[in-house]
């Protein structure tokens, strides 16, 4: 007979967050903890892990904070070796790292373009690569969890043109590394939240009359919580979702389904 809460369990897992300092990552950082797992998260400000790390020791679990500047692939590589240092092995990575800069389409520059590709897509790829290669296609099994959006699914007025754009990659990105990887015993996923209150988009969130029109097309008639995407996460991350793979799980309120 199964047994349901061993089969959620994250007990016994290694896993990597990128932005795991963020508010979406270092929710889902703390999701796993709770669940069993060592956890290490890495950003461009590893002091802002604190309050994980004193949840870490709380509970007795072997936490690892991290900086790295995901673009550039010699600190990717260092911080992958910190990491097999310590915990020998990753058993799941979540990436989490992304950045979004508001501009109208017909003013966006090049390079602003590119930075935001660099981060929310190029990046993921050098990260996800690096980890398939050293530590879950060796071993024959992983679970790997993207970060979009649904953004990446329906647009906006907004000027959103760089972010949607990328996001829609990391879906198809998702797709295609689960049918690559299925092999290996690697599945590949990803969330695709609304909007979801962080220090990110508080100034968006923080107006009401953006708050009333966003919640007004949403028909649970909220926007999302943070755990609402760490529970996502916990599924997804866990043997209770060993056949899903290629997979992109709006957490959205039912906000699509009204589209």
């Amino acid at each position: 007979m199964t047994d349901y809460n061993e089969i959620f369990s994250l007990k016994g897992k290694t896993a990597l967050i990128t932005g795991g300092t963020g508010g979406l990552g270092s929710a889902i950082a703390r999701a796993f903890l709770q669940q069993g797992a060592q956890v290490a998260v890495c950003g461009t400000r590893p002091e802002k892990a604190a309050p994980i790390e004193e949840l870490a020791k709380s509970l007795d679990r072997p936490f690892l904070s991290l900086s790295c500047d995901l673009t550039d692939a010699e600190s990717t590589n260092q911080m992958l070796n910190s990491i097999e240092h310590t915990f020998g092995t990753v058993d799941i990575l979540v990436n989490s790292a992304g950045i979004n800069r508001l501009i109208p389409a017909e003013e966006y520059d090049d390079q602003t373009f590119q930075t935001v590709m660099d981060i929310n897509i190029a990046s993921l790829h050098r990260i996800t690569r690096e980890v398939g290669k050293r530590f879950m296609i060796p071993q024959k099994q992983g679970r790997i969890l993207n970060l979009s959006s649904v953004k990446s699914l329906i647009g906006t007025k907004q000027d959103y043109i760089a972010y949607c754009t990328s996001k829609g990659a990391v879906n198809m990105y998702t797709r295609q590394l689960a049918c690559e990887w299925g092999k290996y015993g690697i599945t590949c996923n990803a969330i695709a939240p609304t909007f979801v209150y962080t220090p990110i988009n508080a100034f968006q969130l923080d107006d009401p009359v953006f708050y009333k029109t966003l919640t007004e097309r949403i028909p649970l008639g909220r926007i999302g919580k943070e755990q609402d995407i760490a529970s996502a996460a916990l599924y997804l991350c866990s043997d209770a979702a060993s056949f899903v793979t290629g997979q992109i799980l709006c957490v959205d309120g039912g906000l699509t389904a009204m589209q």
